[in-house]
Order: structure tokens, then C-alpha cells, then sequence
């Protein structure tokens, strides 16, 4: 019978940011790979990406760092959508807010926010103390929108929230609103009704990565690729057996699942908790002879909806220092027929094609002001694979009726300014025995049986698609 779960494939597309890191060398750390498959260790760590690379960092880092750390990375570090994403470190300040505000109060709602917004130092300062150059950005991101009422619907929703006395103002004193005729000068977008401003930053996430992993391995942690984990199971004392697809075997005392779209192919509570989406990021840049127009800012989120079909989306997009872009999204072009395209989609390996034709056709000259005569094309395309929770929020600790095996996953698309702090509570958790609501961990990421079992399906109600049930 054939394995349908959810593990990496091999042969994926290449994203602009691997392209242009392995092109500039990798860490020489990273070029040695440990042959020696160990017998046991104290802590594994299965996944190497974002969360994985951040957790082994966060315990290595500790005051008593565990003796034997162990990475298993089922391809090559950055693989997956670590390598594949935006770019983009941008917290939401208040339009996830809202929702979170409606189901677990206004607290809750702004303790998250504020988890985001402390990303924006940490990584800034996670990079200076570790002298890592990764085109590193400090800037303003603007949140365009492309039709009037999506300017009155985001006004309503901050206006409501700051009515709220229990959710931080001075959170929502970050954010500017504009409205007004002159907003596509403002914005360098062709469609612009209005935008709003909020602080944010950006980086190459490839660069980052495999730069943090080599300094992860300096301090003493086995790093394991092409080693795909197939299993893992409790054994007769408290250690837990983790199996590859090679047949070996690690026994760990701890074990941490930062595989975050891989994550129900160990663990099958997962598999209607965190589901698998595509997503499609595609690199613009323009004749060598030619220079490109500098945008009013470096980063855009930008609201659509499709003339035709009326379906809504985003694209989310960065202007690199060589005036070059790096845009993907397109969500309202995807086939509403074809939802195997994109929903429950674990290859890399094939490209989302009503997206790729949407930024293929002249995007940046259909969208922006000075870009008509560009000549701006894509040279580059590639998929990533997401972990998307059912109920939005990522899912951070232990996992019910599994003592000693913590999960880090289940991002939404919106990991960058979630994940590196909540892979510090996940160390503490591990290392220090940190009570959870003493980690500085969300109390809404804290892992549940209710949660596990929700009927909840805001990853397709949010298309417009099936509301509030599970398909799989």
C-alpha cells in the first residue's frame, strides 16, 4: 500500500534565495556533514529549517546546554520553505488580532502581537551578535489596497480593536492610515485606494539559516541531512526511538518535531491540524543594460481581488537592493476547481500555474507606476510548502499524551516573525523545565486535545471555500 504521508520530495524548484546563497558558497561548516549515524543523544531535532535551526541555537546557546543535540534534516538545510519564503519580517499588528480579539479575547489577541513585534529586535540583534551577513533591512512595509471598501473594512477592524481596553495602544500607535487620490504616487501602485504603514524588516532567509546552523554547529551540534525520519515511537523506558527511511535508529530523550508541513507524516493527531499548502514566490528583475525604478518603499503586502471571479488575495512583495523583486502570492488566480493544486500539496517539485502566469504577464508593468517601458520579467520561480493550522496559530510545546516530544510548527505563511522566539520558549520548555506560561510563549500556541480536534477550517473559509469544516 502506498505511504501517503506527507514527506519532502525530491528534485524541488530552486528559489532565488538558495540560488543566490549556495551561488556565493555556503558555510564550510555545512560542507561537514557528520558520517557517524549516532546511537542516542538527549535532545533530536527533526527538520532543518527555521524552527529546527532556532531551537538547536536556543539550547546550545543555555546557561546548561544538553551534552548531545542531534539535527535530522530529511533533504539539505533550507530546503524547504525556510529557502522559499518572501522574505519578509513583518508582524501583523492587528488584522490576525481580530479574529484572535473575537475567539480568545482582546488579551490574548495583543499578547501576540506583541510576540511578533519583539522579533524585529531579536533577529536584528540575533544577527549583530552573531556577525551574519544576510542583506539584513530595516524599513517601513506598506499594506496597499486596490479597492476602496478593503480600506473601510482594515479602518473598521483597528478602529474596533482599539476599543478594546485590555489590547496594547501603543501597538496600534505604530500603524498609519492613509486614504486619499494620490495614494498610487504615495505607493508606486498603479490601483492604490490607500495603504496603512507599520514598522517592519527583511532579510535573505538562506543567508540567515545556514549561517545560524554553522554557528549551531560550532557549539556542538550533529547534523544529519538526507536523512529522512519515518518514525518515532516511545520506547519501553522514557526515551523515544526515532527510525529513518534507511532503517536506523536514534534513541533520545527529548525529541522536537520542527518539520512544520511534515508534521502529521510522525505524528497522525496532525493530520487535520496542520495541513500542507503551496505557495508560489517568483524573482523580477530586468534587461543588464537597464537600471530599475526605486520603489517609495521596500516592502508591500497588496490587497487584490480578482475582476472576474471575485476572489480575494494578497500579494506579498520586496524591493532588493539591486531594485530587483522578490513577489509571490497571486491566491485569488488560483483554479477554485482545482484545490489538490495548492490545499493539502506537499510538492515542491511543480509550480501553481494561474500564479505563475499572473506574475509571468508583465506584472510590475501592469502594476506600478514607472514600470510600464521596464522591460521587468521573471527569470526565476519556484514553489514552497507551508504548514498551515486549522485554526491559524501556530502550535508551540509538548504535545498532549506525548511526554517528552515538543512540536514547533503550523506557521500560516507567517513564520518569520513568529518562530525564533517561540523556539527559545521551546528550548526553555526542554532544558529548564520552564512552566509554559512562563516561557514568554503565547498562550493561545500552547498545544491542546481540543485543539488537535477542532472542526475549525479557517484555511479554506479564508478562501471563501468551505466554512468551519475539516477536508482532507
Amino acid at each position: 500500500m502506498k505511504d501517503t504521508r506527507p514527506f519532502p520530495v525530491d528534485g524541488s524548484t530552486q528559489s532565488y534565495w538558495q540560488y543566490e546563497g549556495q551561488h556565493n558558497g555556503l558555510p564550510e561548516k555545512l560542507k561537514q556533514n557528520n558520517i557517524d549515524f549516532p546511537d542516542i543523544c538527549d535532545v533530536a531535532i527533526v527538520g532543518g529549517g527555521y524552527a529546527g535551526i532556532a531551537t538547536a541555537y536556543h539550547l546550545l546557546k543555555s546557561t546548561s546546554p544538553p551534552p548531545r543535540v542531534v539535527l535530522l534534516e530529511g533533504r539539505e538545510p533550507c530546503l524547504g520553505a525556510t529557502g522559499r519564503n518572501g522574505g519578509h519580517l513583518r508582524p501583523d499588528y492587528f488584522m490576525a488580532a481580530a479574529k484572535s480579539s473575537e475567539r480568545y479575547g482582546a488579551a490574548a489577541a495583543s499578547e501576540v502581537v506583541q510576540f511578533e513585534v519583539n522579533h524585529l529586535s531579536a533577529i536584528k540583534s540575533l544577527i549583530e551578535s552573531e556577525d551574519i551577513d544576510c542583506d539584513f533591512n530595516e524599513t517601513v512595509s506598506l499594506c496597499v489596497f486596490t479597492k476602496p471598501e478593503q480600506a473601510v473594512f482594515a479602518r473598521e477592524v483597528y478602529d474596533k480593536l482599539q476599543q478594546e481596553p485590555s489590547f496594547d495602544e501603543a501597538l496600534l500607535n505604530r500603524v498609519d492610515f492613509y486614504t486619499g487620490v494620490d495614494a498610487p504616487h504615495r505607493t508606486g501602485v498603479i490601483e492604490a485606494k490607500g495603504y496603512f504603514s507599520t514598522p517592519a524588516a527583511h532579510f535573505s532567509p538562506y543567508k540567515l539559516f545556514t549561517a545560524l546552523l554553522a554557528c549551531c554547529m560550532d557549539l556542538g551540534l550533529c547534523l544529519r541531512t538526507s536523512t529522512t525520519v519515518e518514525s518515532v515511537e516511545k520506547s519501553k523506558g522514557d526515551d523515544h526511538i526515532l527510525t529513518t527511511l534507511l532503517g536506523d535508529t536514534l534513541s533520545a530523550k527529548k525529541v522536537v518535531i520542527a518539520a512544520n508541513a511534515y508534521t502529521s507524516a510522525l505524528l497522525p493527531e496532525y493530520t487535520t491540524a496542520i495541513v500542507p499548502c503551496k505557495g508560489l514566490v517568483c524573482h523580477i528583475t530586468g534587461p543588464e543594460d537597464r537600471v530599475l525604478s526605486k520603489l517609495p518603499a521596500s516592502s508591500f503586502a497588496i490587497m487584490e481581488q480578482d475582476p472576474i471571479s471575485n476572489a480575494t488575495g494578497y500579494n506579498y512583495m520586496l524591493q532588493l537592493a539591486d531594485n530587483s523583486i522578490v513577489v509571490g502570492g497571486a491566491h485569488h488566480k488560483y483554479d477554485t476547481n482545482d484545490l489538490g493544486s495548492w490545499y493539502h500539496n506537499f510538492d515542491d517539485t511543480q509550480l501553481i500555474t494561474p500564479a505563475q502566469s499572473y506574475f509571468e504577464d508583465k506584472f510590475m508593468q501592469r502594476s506600478f507606476i514607472g514600470w510600464e517601458d521596464s522591460q521587468a520579467h521573471v527569470d526565476r520561480v519556484w514553489t514552497g510548502i507551508m504548514g498551515y493550522s486549522t485554526d491559524s496559530l501556530p502550535h508551540v510545546g509538548e504535545v498532549p499524551d506525548r511526554q517528552g516530544v515538543f512540536v514547533i510548527a503550523g506557521f500560516h505563511g507567517h513564520g518569520m516573525p513568529v518562530i525564533f522566539l517561540a523556539a527559545k520558549g521551546v528550548a526553555a520548555l526542554i532544558d529548564q523545565g520552564t512552566p509554559y506560561n512562563k516561557t514568554g510563549l503565547p498562550s493561545i500556541f500552547k498545544i491542546s486535545r481540543d485543539r488537535l480536534e477542532t472542526q475549525l477550517n479557517d484555511i479554506l473559509a479564508g478562501r471563501g471555500i468551505v466554512s468551519n469544516k475539516k477536508l482532507i
